[in-house]
């Protein structure tokens, strides 16, 4: 009970003595008093005194009531980004309803899953195929891909204790790096991604496209994606090498029986989604269009019912609270804060003569400290992303250079720890892995994982003309 009471304290502490304080020089007092509730905002979504839709609401709630500010409150809900976020939840329901995500993972076992290492390259690219579509990678790899490899594992007599290193904590690591991996490889394939580019918008003026943003990444983490099978297997080896991967496909699909009506349904509406995104640059048909057009297409063709869709909770909180970051952030920018901010903290910081690719390594490198703080990459994003835009800007970094590269390793930063991701939660829970090796191996990834990204990274960007 003194857990939860000082938690409460600091959630609404700190915010009130903010307001207490006097606004700083140059600010607009308005600006000084958002950003209290702001920060309100982003310590319940670390401190998680009640739910994520909860924490958010409160603030909203209280910010429109006393300072007549319902229009800056509730103006995330009016972008697409928080639809398309809310989209995206509701398809990753429709993977998992149909079966289409298992069958994906069998046909993939069937092909290339004959040694533990080919298993794992099987839970990387039905990860890969299936992210596009599902911007929760929770719900993507912990509720859909790791729990088929958990069942393998099972299959294959690795259960977490004294068998654990059979083939169970090998697959364990490796979907939780595979899942942070894929996420940042499509704008829609985490809705952090989708924040963070509605911060960059706000805070440097950075916008960019489905298919310009896949383009700019693919390299890089495509290449990180093809490793970490291969890297997982170095530094956590299976006991287990061989694999009768055609009994368990077969047993897999036998369950699953033919392929259904709603499951072709769905692979062709996932297809046409595809298309359209990765074409905006040229249709001009904006993302978050495109992904309510594909939940459409799901409930007018049958695929599953709208009722079916209610049921999934996580999909309509995640609405909740990022429509309200996306509020807030939005209207910090438009009052001036991060324009103020980047006055104030540039002083303390030196890039004379550096190139734009190493200040970026520096920014990134230094936030992997903070990444120990925080539970989640959503509130990473909304709490410090618009800090290290307002850097790299200052730096003289071009926007979209900064906000490629900090969306490309995200969510990578979440290798360190097992609650840096619910991703991360949902796997470590399965019980194969100790917090010790989790820690020990999340730090090496993590190091490993950013450099790959940003030692192809800065090349390709280059040729692209990003900088």
């Amino acid at each position: 009970m003194s857990k939860l009471l000082t938690i409460f304290a600091i959630w609404i502490g700190v915010p009130l003595v903010l307001l207490l304080l006097p606004c700083p020089s140059g600010l607009d007092p308005k600006a000084w008093a958002l950003l209290a509730f702001y920060v309100a905002a982003i310590l319940g979504l670390i401190l998680q005194p009640l739910g994520e839709a909860a924490v958010l609401i409160i603030p909203l709630a209280v910010y429109s009531v006393c300072f007549k500010g319902t229009s800056i409150a509730l103006s995330g809900y009016s972008s697409s980004t928080a639809w398309l976020v809310l989209a995206g939840c509701l398809v990753g329901r429709a993977f998992t309803e149909t079966g289409l995500g298992i069958r994906i993972a069998c046909v993939l076992i069937d092909k290339f899953g004959r040694t533990t290492l080919g298993l794992g390259y099987v839970a990387a690219f039905t990860d890969f195929v299936i992210s596009p579509a599902t911007p929760s990678n929770t719900a993507r790899s912990g509720g859909i891909v790791y729990p088929i490899f958990r069942s393998i594992s099972v299959t294959l007599g690795s259960e977490p204790g004294a068998t654990a290193k059979k083939v169970g904590s090998y697959l364990s690591l490796l979907c939780n790096g595979v899942s942070l991996t894929t996420a940042g490889a499509f704008l829609t394939a985490s809705a952090p991604n989708l924040l963070l580019f509605s911060l960059a918008v706000s805070v440097v003026g950075a916008e960019i496209s489905w298919g310009e943003y896949a383009l700019a990444v693919l390299p890089s983490l495509f290449t990180l994606l093809l490793l970490l099978p291969l890297l997982y297997y170095v530094l956590c080896k299976p006991e287990l090498k061989k694999i009768d991967n055609k009994a368990i496909a077969r047993d897999g699909l036998q369950k699953l029986g033919p392929m259904s009506a709603q499951e072709k349904k769905l692979a062709l509406l996932f297809l046409s989604a595809l298309a359209l995104w990765s074409s905006s640059h040229w249709t001009k048909i904006d993302a978050g269009a495109v992904a309510l057009l594909f939940i459409a297409g799901i409930l007018f063709f049958r695929v599953i019912s709208w009722d079916s869709m209610l049921q999934e909770k996580s999909a309509w909180s995640t609405f909740i609270w990022y429509g309200a970051m996306i509020g807030l952030s939005s209207g910090l920018s438009k009052l001036g804060f991060f324009k103020w901010l980047g006055t104030v903290v540039m002083p303390y910081f030196s890039f004379a003569g550096m190139n734009p690719a190493m200040v970026m390594i520096l920014l990134i490198a230094g936030s992997f400290p903070l990444r120990y703080i925080f539970a989640g990459v959503g509130p990473y994003v909304g709490a410090m992303v618009p800090v290290f835009l307002t850097l790299a800007k200052a730096g003289g970094v071009p926007p979209i250079l900064a906000a490629v590269s900090l969306c490309a390793t995200v969510s990578l930063g979440a290798l360190f720890t097992h609650f840096g991701h619910g991703v991360s939660v949902v796997i470590y829970g399965g019980g194969y892995v100790s917090q010790t090796t989790w820690w020990k191996t999340g730090f090496i990834m993590a190091i490993v994982a950013n450099a790959v990204v940003l030692g192809i990274g800065f090349p390709w960007w280059a040729m692209l003309g990003l900088w």
